[in-house]
């Protein structure tokens, strides 16, 4: 079945989401569905939603018989690549910070008694799933590990030095291969879960991208690009605020199917097709300035339907009525 292509300008995709009541952070995240034209958005106190007609229509998730209520202000989902119906949420304030499904969001299961969580990420070496890190919000020294799935957390992050700031960025690479970002300290790298080892001096936030070839960017708390090519060895900035003046955070960055790199700039996307070296403006100028308190945030990509996605939310309490646009420009012209 042929795919038609979006219109290649913003347009408003908030659909029924928009004026939603909630509170400050009202709606946090758009997340696509890298198996399937499930995109999902999280609305604080109002739970998850999903849409796969471009943002038209948007229905709630978590309503089969049995599920946990979420009510968070999300803050990440990770989808877990050998089963396209099960992925993780965490969130931040009200209730849960961590849950999970199975069975592509029709019911969640809240993941042990941890609460207020800026990220989660997850062990997808291991068949079973069972080692899981979970970035406190706005904490220092502390770090939440699971080894059995998510039923027990213990505090991992004691010997993570208080100079660094607020260590919430995750991202678990093996059992014995854990990665922390810190806003002011940098990436610190763990292979015992109690002692981390400095392997980045700049500051990053929030969630970092495991690229396809193994590379790994994670952006800078100051804007930049943090690289690593040797699963999490070292980083280094590859472009800073000179080299890549457009880049804003904190934002985490996009794959594209051909292996390109799409980020946030102030007024366009911007992409790299050199590992972050260097990145160039596509696409029509964003509908909104990014970064900022209350400007744009994202990019999400669709693949199955070819649209990048950016949102915004601010402190009122009910979801802006142009909080989610989406655009489905041809960036193989780019």
């Amino acid at each position: 079945m042929s795919v038609v292509a979006p219109p290649a300008t913003w347009t408003n995709a908030t659909g029924n989401l928009a004026n939603m009541p909630s509170e400050c952070g009202n709606l946090g995240l758009v997340s696509a569905n890298p198996c399937s034209g499930m995109v999902i958005a999280g609305v604080a106190k109002a739970g998850l939603w999903a849409t796969e007609d471009g943002g038209k229509t948007w229905n709630k998730l978590g309503t089969g018989q049995g599920s946990a209520v979420i009510t968070n202000r999300i803050s990440a989902v990770v989808y877990d690549p050998a089963h396209p119906g099960t992925f993780w949420e965490s969130g931040i304030y009200n209730a849960g910070g961590v849950y999970r499904t199975t069975d592509d969001g029709q019911t969640f299961e809240q993941l042990g008694d941890v609460t207020h969580n800026d990220s989660v990420s997850v062990d997808f070496t291991d068949p079973e799933r069972k080692t899981l890190l979970a970035g406190p919000h706005e904490a220092t020294s502390k770090m939440l590990r699971s080894t059995d799935g998510g039923k027990t957390w213990t505090d991992v992050g004691k010997t993570l030095p208080s100079s660094a700031g607020f260590c919430t960025a995750t991202q678990v690479l093996g059992p014995t291969n854990l990665l922390v970002g810190c806003v002011g300290g940098g990436v610190f790298h763990s292979t015992d879960g109690s002692s981390w080892t400095s392997v980045g001096s700049k500051g990053v936030e929030p969630q970092p991208l495991l690229a396809s070839d193994g590379t790994l960017y994670w952006l800078g708390a100051q804007g930049g690009v943090n690289v690593s090519t040797d699963h999490g060895q070292h980083f280094a900035e590859t472009a800073d605020g000179n080299l890549a003046p457009g880049i804003v955070g904190p934002v985490s960055p996009v794959e594209l199917p051909d292996g390109r790199i799409v980020v946030l700039g102030k007024d366009h996307l911007l992409i790299s097709s050199d590992k972050g070296q260097s990145f160039k403006p596509i696409g029509e100028p964003l509908p909104y300035p990014g970064g900022g308190y209350d400007g744009a945030r994202g990019p999400a990509y669709s693949a199955r339907t070819r649209t990048f996605y950016v949102w915004r939310w601010d402190c009122g309490n009910s979801v802006l009525p142009d909080a989610v646009m989406s655009a489905g420009f041809d960036y193989m012209k780019e």
